[in-house]
């Protein structure tokens, strides 16, 4: 598989959970010579509207440029401001829609302009807290006729839903795969599609290999942000140090389906050294390849082919442990 390595803008800089705040702000600038520090990169993925003010398409190729990167996708955020915080994509007033939808295209335009053709969009105001708040049929149709503007607004840019069950809201609009794979076949259109983050996968009790598989095969596979966590919340850890064998059995799956786009670590670094913690992210992608590599890959899914889940675990183990070369 060619790995195309690529970070979050967002944590190159200030961070803040409920609690705390971590580290001092840096503008674009020192965000994006931050990220030419780590190892592997080649790719940000960057915020609209934050990472774009003040800026031209030009003068921002020319930073990318100094740094020797690229812009992955760009990640339009339709949370954070007041005005989005009862809902943007679905919002009772059809003006907040309206600018919901005008952020994307908007997004859509940049991503144009910098010849990535790829947005992507986590809606995480959209949805509800409580029994009886919202007109869940009327929020639905909000929601796919906002997503079809924007797609429509630009065909040749991609523009990818991530999904997640909560956070901030205590129900997400779209929570996992299979809801966000019905609002492509609604909306209709080939740009729309998702994106996958392994960790809201974990905590949404899905199989983050099975969901990739199941993308693919629906032709909607566009991004994987990439992290972890222990089932019970969206952690955003280092990918691989709880759920390894998930993280290995989904990079056989990307190799088998032919995965050739970006992974983008989506990790919240706030106690360790962050281009430390996204250069050991870039490492253990490349020891999952290096460990499917010798562990024998058509060989490994021969074994999953006959329902040998024993001598998986077995062999796997013993070459852990070097007591055989495979």
């Amino acid at each position: 598989m060619n790995i195309h390595y690529s970070v979050i803008l967002a944590f190159m800089g200030q961070m803040q959970d409920r609690f705390a705040t971590y580290y001092t702000p840096r503008d674009l600038t020192d965000k994006l010579a931050l990220s030419a520090g780590i190892e592997g990169v080649q790719g940000v993925e960057a915020i609209y509207p934050s990472d774009f003010q003040g800026m031209t398409p030009g003068t921002y190729r020319q930073l990318l440029d100094k740094n020797g990167l690229t812009v992955s996708s760009v990640n339009v955020n339709v949370k954070s401001e007041p005005k989005f915080h009862y809902g943007a994509l679905t919002s009772r007033d059809p003006g907040i829609r309206a600018e919901a939808v005008q952020y994307l295209k908007a997004g859509m335009d940049w991503a144009a302009d910098l010849g990535v053709n790829l947005v992507t969009v986590c809606p995480l105001s959209d949805g509800h807290d409580y029994p009886f708040e919202i007109d869940y049929g009327h929020a639905w149709r909000w929601l796919v006729a906002c997503i079809g503007e924007a797609a429509a607004h630009r065909p040749e840019v991609r523009l990818s839903v991530e999904y997640k069950q909560s956070e901030p809201r205590a129900r997400v609009i779209v929570p996992n795969a299979g809801v966000v794979l019905h609002l492509c076949e609604q909306i209709g259109l080939d740009n729309v599609g998702l994106t996958v983050d392994l960790g809201h996968s974990l905590y949404a009790a899905e199989t983050p290999a099975q969901v990739l598989s199941l993308v693919a095969q629906a032709e909607r596979l566009f991004l994987v942000h990439i992290n972890d966590n222990y089932r019970n919340w969206d952690w955003d850890l280092m990918p691989a140090t709880v759920n390894y064998w998930d993280w290995l059995e989904c990079f056989l799956v990307l190799d088998e389906i032919g995965y050739d786009g970006w992974l983008v670590s989506d990790i919240f670094p706030s106690r360790t050294d962050p281009v430390k913690t996204l250069s050991a992210c870039y490492r253990t992608i490349l020891y999952a390849e290096r460990l499917l590599d010798r562990f024998g890959r058509e060989r490994l899914r021969e074994m999953v082919r006959q329902g040998d889940v024993i001598q998986v675990f077995d062999e796997f183990q013993s070459l852990m442990l070097g007591d055989r070369s495979a």
